[in-house]
């Protein structure tokens, strides 16, 4: 569910409106959040069937949980046109004060504009904001 967002002058831009949701397998926060589950609670997730939103979209078990193994140890998502052809989320999630994951981060726009080289670095960065809300909350992260 995306609550708020600061948009960009650019003009070609990602809008997603307040109330806007989008499934947890081809989003970027949504990746994020799923890689921060035990496997008690993913399971059954992850044994679900998956809409396939562009040929990028993860929907096999497989390539999804090898997916969230890496998001989980870098501690950032890369939604890698999987929702929207030609768009890229970098997301990293945002922990309560028990260590749960309450929320995320992100950061979407054209491809053109998060090229492969940028990736790391906008990681990092959207990590970082992550960690100072988490802070801000009173929250704790693993």
């Amino acid at each position: 569910l995306f609550v708020s967002q600061v948009e960009t002058h650019a003009s070609i831009r990602a809008f997603f409106p307040p109330g806007t949701l989008s499934p947890l397998h081809a989003s970027g926060i949504g990746k994020a959040l799923l890689a921060q589950m035990g496997e008690a609670r993913l399971a059954p997730l992850l044994g679900m069937p998956r809409e396939a939103f562009t040929p990028k979209t993860l929907v096999d078990p497989d390539a999804l949980r090898a997916d969230l193994v890496a998001i989980r140890a870098r501690g950032y998502s890369v939604d890698d046109e999987e929702r929207n052809l030609g768009m890229r989320c970098i997301a990293a999630p945002v922990f309560d004060m028990n260590g749960e994951p309450i929320a995320g981060v992100s950061i979407s726009g054209p491809s053109a504009r998060i090229p492969d080289e940028r990736i790391d670095s906008l990681g990092l960065a959207v990590k970082e904001t992550a960690a100072k809300l988490t802070a801000a909350l009173g929250g704790a992260s693993d």
